[in-house]
């Protein structure tokens, strides 16, 4: 019953997270968990900039982002090898949050008034998407990744729910007999 215990309460901090974030869409709120789940994907998104580093610049750009959106998924890839189906939807909701993180930062690609961490830095997204001539689209492009990103949480949330009820039949035909 503790496995059931276990994921019930996976699931609910998940859902409410999920309405945190859904509900932030495109903004930065001023939602503590927002911002606690951003610090998480700030030091992967920047540690993207020095593994992809060595291919020029566009893709040391790029890699922030990608490394964000990319270290989660390799954690579901990893938790689904193992046969851990929960983590694997725990992970596949942190993807997803994360590429909702990233939908604010393409978003503002334009009008680039979030903060960056430096003074002088380059907005990753400004600069991504002028140079594949997308910059007006900027908040098209944002909007598209984070229904990406709504999405996979929502799958994640889903996935959760039917490894409960899995968990959830095995322990009453484990009591019963």
């Amino acid at each position: 019953m503790d496995a059931v215990a276990g994921r019930a309460v996976g699931l609910l901090v998940l859902v409410w997270m999920a309405v945190r974030v859904l509900g932030q869409g495109l903004t930065l709120g001023p939602g503590w968990i927002v911002a606690f789940l951003h610090g998480v994907n700030l030091v992967f998104h920047e540690a993207g900039h020095l593994i992809f580093g060595f291919f020029g610049q566009f893709v040391a750009v790029l890699g922030g982002s990608l490394n964000q959106v990319l270290v989660p998924a390799i954690c579901v890839v990893a938790f689904l090898r193992t046969r851990q189906p929960a983590s694997a939807a725990v992970a596949l909701f942190w993807t997803g949050q994360s590429l909702t993180d990233v939908a604010v930062y393409a978003a503002d690609g334009r009008a680039m008034a979030l903060p960056l961490l430096a003074e002088g830095l380059i907005h990753d997204w400004n600069y991504l998407l002028g140079h594949m001539g997308l910059l007006g689209h900027a908040e098209a492009v944002g909007r598209l990744m984070f229904g990406a990103g709504a999405l996979l949480m929502l799958g994640a949330l889903a996935f959760l729910a039917l490894d409960l009820l899995r968990a959830w039949a095995a322990a009453t035909a484990e009591s019963a007999s």
